[in-house]
């Protein structure tokens, strides 16, 4: 296929085409966006291209509405694009973490809105995560309940057996040092630091508020949405937050994992 100007013709001007003449004589025209990042938008690619760095850049929903003059909700829809390419990066890049002599932290939050006047979470979504200390690595589930079973299943999954693991003193986890893990405990309602192990989980106490305070101003408004959320969250933190140019080529390169180009015409 040869690229064919056609710019009273198609949005974005151009447009793959293959002509034969003779035998199997044919004359096929293909959209530049089939089965692409940019299938389906009427936006041009490059808004496309400038609604994603706005995004990547951790630009609001207003301002990009404001700066490029689109409809809230097309920017809105695109946003979620991106986290929804961040959550297929994340499970691809997810290893386990642990091992003989590594200190995992583990524990448990609610992440929903306050009742006013209360304090108290009264809808929301459980996440269970763990932490290995002095790196990078890290896992976050959301979970439908917090069982011993549930929670004993994702551990198994994601940490190695012969890890330390630290959690508080919650009745789900007693059944750790039976599993092949090495437990310890601190008891939040006495202390921050076990006096005679040394055990905390200060790691993981930081980082949920860390989460917390990224998810703040996004959850309310996308309803079913928050692994999405969860998802480019840790997608940046795997990334040290960065806003760099190599960080956006990263980015990029998860969309064409996501949109792989085809090798060849498909009808």
């Amino acid at each position: 296929m040869r690229l064919n100007e056609r710019k009273s013709v198609v949005l974005d001007g151009f447009e793959w085409r293959c002509r034969k003449k003779g035998v199997n004589a044919h004359d096929v025209c293909r959209s530049l966006r089939k089965n692409s990042w940019f299938s389906n938008s009427k936006l041009s690619m490059y808004d496309v291209l400038r609604v994603t760095k706005m995004w990547f850049g951790r630009c609001m929903n207003d301002y990009v509405v404001n700066e490029l003059k689109l409809n809230k909700n097309t920017v809105i829809d695109w946003f979620m694009f991106c986290r929804e390419v961040c959550m297929n990066a994340v499970v691809n890049e997810s290893v386990k973490i642990g091992g003989v002599n590594v200190i995992v932290e583990i524990d448990e939050s609610k992440f929903g809105k306050m009742k006013y006047g209360k304090g108290k979470p009264v809808d929301g979504k459980w996440v269970f995560g763990g932490i290995e200390r002095g790196t990078n690595g890290c896992f976050f589930r959301v979970v439908e309940r917090r069982t011993k079973e549930e929670l004993l299943c994702v551990i198994k999954e994601w940490v190695l057996p012969g890890s330390t693991i630290v959690s508080d003193c919650w009745k789900a986890y007693k059944c750790l040092s039976d599993e092949g893990f090495k437990h310890l405990e601190v008891n939040h309602s006495v202390c921050f630091k076990d006096p005679d192990t040394g055990a905390h989980t200060n790691s993981i106490e930081g980082t949920w508020s860390a989460i917390k305070r990224f998810l703040r101003n996004h959850t309310s408004h996308a309803e079913g949405m928050f692994d999405h959320y969860l998802a480019e969250y840790l997608w940046r933190r795997s990334r040290d937050h960065s806003l760099s140019d190599e960080t956006f080529r990263d980015f990029l390169k998860a969309v064409i994992t996501l949109y792989p180009p085809l090798g060849k015409d498909q009808q």
